[in-house]
């Protein structure tokens, strides 16, 4: 059972053993109920709290821990809030960029006697109560918001915790509560080599540009910016056999032509000159599609300033038999055209970045069979995004299996972006057969240049999918005060 699936924390606990922090700042209060101190371990971010000291302990009601929002709390975690009798409760994530790095564990806040109450009375609270924007109706939850010591205590709740606030819960008998949030060391990934993993780090320091990360997750050194410009050369050293090259065609009038065949015919806006910009760039990318086939895209791009990328208008069109066809539901330029043995050729791109994330419906898939039909594994499965992985990944030579198979992540969003419970990793044949592998997968997958799927989750924590091993790294130990 995968370790970052809904399912994986034991029935008993799923919903009860979140928690979240405050400020000590006390919402309105209301009826009294009573709760006690949990009779497990609790840490936060890797430090083991010490209930029996704390001026503001976590606490247990109906079996589900609520977690202090002390201002101590909320710093470790990476949360914020705001309270005013007017406007309520408010909750946040960190929304700083670079992220906040802590090289320090989190600072508990201890008191002289010791916590030795069977149970403790605490007040419901009242008022607004919003999280990220979602507004909670403490009246009606079964584990509600209440107040202790004049400081608010969040329930910790899949949905609160993990869902809302995009932070990480684990329980184990050995170490009881984990609660891990706001570790941002660990940038992202830039590529691998036989034996190890490369990230950008956060740090901003030249000396730590870069994470030389051993892929059994057992040693790792921080490289400087010298040693990262030159891993990044060796990425690109040469030329991807999949990627396509340029390719000069032939213009006469608005036609444009490849090997005497008429691929496309320019638009007026295709060639429409801006006073400011000029005419627009075009580029031309051939990729070889098996024994029988060629596609060419044809880019159209005005230099313009923008917000964000800019993709400009591309159009691709399938040579095949002396005949073009334009795909209409390519509207990119491919990754990876990739020939299989069967005679069958993927056509993959993965997601577009945009100016606030990625682009939704850009990461495609589609195979051409050898009768020279092009199938839209988008619109088989019904799927907004089909990301094939290893299709970015200069260092491995061809993303596909030996038999053609592509591992692919779906998001479980339609192509109208409802969602769906689809989510997760799949292995699709070039018979377009799908087999699930996991569930929905909660960070970014990699195909690394051997066929292993590494997933980095947030807060630090990698994922070797192919053992099943997992390892978080807090930011104090990545960089431990000098």
């Amino acid at each position: 059972m995968k370790r970052f699936a809904k399912t994986w924390i034991p029935t008993m606990m799923a919903l009860l053993i979140f928690l979240m922090p405050l400020l000590p700042v006390q919402a309105a209060a209301g009826a009294s109920i009573r709760a006690s101190l949990p009779q497990f371990p609790v840490s936060i971010n890797g430090t083991k709290l010490d209930s029996s000291y704390s001026q503001y302990p976590f606490l247990l009601y109906k079996d589900i821990t609520f977690m202090p929002m002390t201002w101590n709390n909320l710093q470790a975690l990476g949360m914020g809030s705001e309270w005013s009798e007017e406007a309520g409760l408010h909750i946040w994530t960190n929304k700083n960029y670079p992220p906040p790095i802590l090289a320090s564990p989190v600072k508990q806040d201890l008191k002289e006697s010791p916590n030795t109450a069977a149970g403790f009375s605490v007040q419901k609270a009242e008022g607004l109560i919003a999280i990220n924007g979602s507004v909670i109706d403490n009246t009606s939850e079964p584990y509600p918001f209440f107040t202790f010591r004049d400081v608010t205590y969040m329930p910790l709740t899949w949905r609160y915790v993990h869902d809302l606030l995009q932070m990480d819960i684990r329980w184990s008998t050995t170490n009881g509560l984990e609660l891990i949030g706001n570790q941002n060391v660990i940038g992202p990934l830039i590529g691998d080599d036989d034996t190890s993993l490369y990230f950008y780090s956060m740090t901003g320091d030249p000396a730590k540009s870069m994470m030389k990360m051993d892929k059994t997750f057992r040693h790792w050194e921080w490289l400087n910016r010298d040693a990262q410009d030159k891993f990044i050369g060796s990425l690109t050293a040469s030329p991807h056999p999949y990627a396509g090259k340029p390719v000069e065609l032939q213009r006469k009038d608005r036609n444009l032509y490849y090997k005497d065949i008429q691929i496309y015919t320019l638009t007026d806006s295709d060639v429409w000159e801006s006073n400011t910009w000029g005419a627009p760039v075009h580029t031309y990318t051939l990729f070889p599609a098996g024994e029988r086939a060629e596609i060419i895209t044809v880019n159209l791009k005005l230099q313009i300033a923008a917000i964000g990328p800019n993709y400009g208008t591309t159009h691709t069109i399938l040579i095949r038999d002396g005949k073009a066809t334009e795909l209409k539901d390519w509207a990119q330029k491919p990754d990876r055209v990739i020939p299989n043995p069967d005679g069958t050729v993927w056509i993959a791109a993965s997601r577009l970045p945009s100016r606030n994330g990625y682009m939704g419906g850009s990461a495609r898939l589609s195979l051409l069979d050898t009768d020279g039909t092009v199938h839209s594994v988008n619109e088989l499965l019904n799927e907004a995004d089909v990301m094939a992985l290893g299709v970015t990944n200069p260092a491995l030579a061809n993303p596909a299996a030996a038999d053609g198979s592509l591992d692919v992540v779906l998001l479980g969003r339609n192509i109208d972006f409802t969602t769906k419970d689809s989510a997760g990793l799949y292995t699709i044949s070039t018979k377009l057969e799908t087999k699930r592998r996991s569930s929905e997968i909660y960070g970014d997958a990699y195909l690394d240049k051997h066929r292993s799927v590494f997933i980095q989750h947030r807060n630090n924590t990698l994922e070797n999918e192919s053992t099943g091993e997992v390892k978080t790294w807090f930011d104090y130990e990545l960089l431990p005060e000098e």
